[in-house]
């Protein structure tokens, strides 16, 4: 009898055994699967959604969307601009805004025929009002493919066969920024209202 309460007692050991590994598998799994379905099914989604590469600092900010771009220096040129267009404070103010976010080599790609038409005061506003979102985008506005900005015009969404996401014509870098009030998305073209 004792070699069979043995084995017994060897077989419960071993089924414990067994049920953490399955549900450390399954515990993995259901974390996992919408962070991969985003990534890799899902990339216009997963652009405005909170970054799932969550040990990279520099993307995840504690700050507000513009004490963001102040402390990166590639977006030196959008900081002035939204200065002097007088909306650099409202990125500072609580509420969820997402940007659309142009690299200083973006404005420095600019036609010299735009950047003339883009100087004018009214058009910087417009313009920069272009790239704001006031409030999160929701699931159903990406696969609308279209989000309408403050500027009150719409930006399209659309995916490339190799993922890329493009706004517009710009394409949007992966992972955005994700900060205290909102999404900083960057991307490499000025989205100039139709009319320029």
């Amino acid at each position: 009898m004792f070699p069979r309460t043995s084995h017994a007692f060897n077989g419960k050991k071993l089924f414990v055994k067994l049920a953490w590994l399955i549900s450390i598998i399954g515990v993995t799994t259901m974390i996992a699967s919408p962070v991969l379905a985003r990534k890799f099914f899902y990339p216009r989604l997963a652009l405005f959604q909170p970054s799932a590469y969550r040990n990279y600092p520099y993307r995840n900010s504690n700050s507000t969307i513009a004490d963001t771009l102040a402390k990166d220096g590639k977006y030196a040129n959008l900081v002035d601009e939204l200065k002097e267009a007088g909306l650099f404070d409202t990125l500072k103010k609580p509420g969820y805004f997402t940007i659309f976010a142009p690299t200083d080599e973006a404005f420095n790609a600019l036609p010299d025929n735009v950047f003339k038409q883009y100087s004018k005061p009214e058009n910087r506003i417009k313009v920069l009002k272009n790239h704001l979102i006031s409030g999160q985008i929701t699931p159903e506005q990406v696969n609308s493919g279209l989000i309408k900005t403050l500027e009150g015009s719409q930006v399209k969404i659309t995916d490339t066969p190799d993922g890329t996401v493009k706004l517009n014509d710009a394409n949007a870098k992966h992972p955005s920024t994700t900060t205290t009030n909102g999404v900083i998305v960057e991307i490499d073209r000025l989205l100039l209202p139709s009319d320029f």
